[in-house]
């Protein structure tokens, strides 16, 4: 553990690591696989853990291990997470989230002792019958799962929400323990079985139904690590879509993850930053290639490609919308959301969309752009996800989770 904390400090103090945020990003991480790891042995008890350690969210420490009664607490700071973004239909959605506040321990330097870091949780449900204009809280009867779930996790747009297969909007908690609602979150019915992973080897996605689904297999080489949105594309004609990990070329399974084809795009790609598609016959895709990153379109379900137009910077991630219109996301420090309406041959800055959007997916014929995760010194934290119930025209931010 000392060795992980030393590689850990040293990658802090590198000149070309990004802004202070990501290191308080990491750090949370680490706290928050820590903390859920433990929560079960620390509950009931007053327990202060160790090394990049936290107390159990049910536990709350009034200050620091030692610290003299009437010390003020030290300063803290504050994140919200998406876990997932789901409409069961245009008008009504479901937002899940969690709030988390811990203590801002800074820089540490070499060699010293790490500090203890306490850590308080908290998860809600945000519920609107209008497309998202409006919301409100609704009750939940657990924590969701985050981690050893049975299934793949992708923060943002996560298995832990999704619709059974009697129609009823389903949360998933720890040690596979699920609950149903049929009255939009009302009330909760607990199953009396453990929630489905699916058989041995098979994978986990949502379909383009927005229900969970298993794939015989997951695509061979793994999945491309795009930030957080790492769940494969589905299209209506049953065909699940995703960039290959290395290489300028695209993977399908049009069985269902029984066999997966790789598909090359254009000879002077180098990489696949995105792929989308609604259909699985028109398929869109950026690629890198020595003169910078290009959009480029199959209109035979990947057989062939041509080239669309040049993109300024790369991109970060797409989604092809039921209207021919393309949806897509800078991967720079300025960022922005652009759009490329069906038959244009330039695109439209999308000025009300989120700038920085790590998932971009599509839910119930509502676009979702979640930024996924937000962390400020402040407990007025900022809006994770924002959604369009219009193709991306204009967009709405989902409340962040209060305290």
């Amino acid at each position: 553990m000392a060795r992980i904390e030393d590689l850990l400090r040293q990658e802090f103090q590198r000149t070309d690591q990004p802004e202070p945020p990501a290191c308080d990003a990491m750090l949370s991480r680490v706290v928050k696989v820590r903390r859920r790891r433990l929560a079960a042995a620390a509950a009931g008890c007053s327990v202060v853990l160790v090394a990049v350690a936290v107390v159990a969210a049910s536990i709350i420490r009034p200050g620091p291990a030692g610290a003299p009664v009437g010390d003020s607490p030290p300063q803290r700071v504050y994140s919200a997470m998406l876990i997932n973004t789901l409409f069961t239909d245009h008008q009504h959605g479901y937002v899940l989230q969690e709030r988390c506040s811990r203590d801002n321990v800074g820089a540490v330097p070499a060699g010293a002792p790490t500090p203890d870091v306490h850590e308080e949780c908290s998860s809600q449900l945000l519920v609107t019958a209008d497309a998202g204009q409006t919301w409100q809280a609704r009750a939940l009867p657990g924590d969701p799962a985050t981690k050893d779930a049975g299934v793949e996790l992708v923060q943002g747009h996560s298995l832990m929400l999704w619709v059974d297969g009697t129609d009823r909007l389903a949360f998933g908690g720890w040690d596979r323990r699920y609950w149903t609602t049929a009255d939009g979150g009302s009330t909760w019915q607990e199953s009396p079985s453990p929630r489905d992973t699916g058989p041995a080897g098979t994978f986990g996605t949502f379909g383009a139904d927005d229900r969970l689904t298993f794939l015989a297999t997951p695509p061979p080489g793994g999945l491309p690590f795009k930030k957080v949105d790492m769940n494969p594309v589905p299209a209506t004609d049953g065909s699940f879509w995703t960039a290959c990990s290395a290489g300028p070329c695209v993977r399908v399974t049009r069985d269902h993850g029984a066999t997966w084809q790789i598909l090359s795009t254009v000879d002077a790609a180098t990489a696949v930053e995105f792929v989308a598609t609604v259909d699985g016959h028109t398929v869109y895709a950026s690629v890198r290639t020595g003169a910078g990153s290009r959009l480029v379109r199959s209109v035979d379900g990947g057989a062939t490609w041509a080239d669309v137009l040049g993109l300024a910077q790369a991109a970060a991630g797409g989604l092809a919308l039921p209207n021919g219109d393309l949806i897509l996301a800078y991967a720079s420090e300025e960022g922005g959301v652009y759009r490329l309406t069906a038959g244009a041959s330039a695109l439209e800055r999308l000025s009300a969309a989120p700038a920085h959007p790590n998932a971009l997916y599509l839910s119930g014929g509502v676009v979702v752009a979640a930024q996924v995760w937000d962390q400020r010194d402040d407990p007025d934290v900022g809006s994770v996800v924002s959604v369009s119930a219009d193709g991306g025209t204009t967009w709405t931010a989902v409340p962040a989770p209060g305290a």
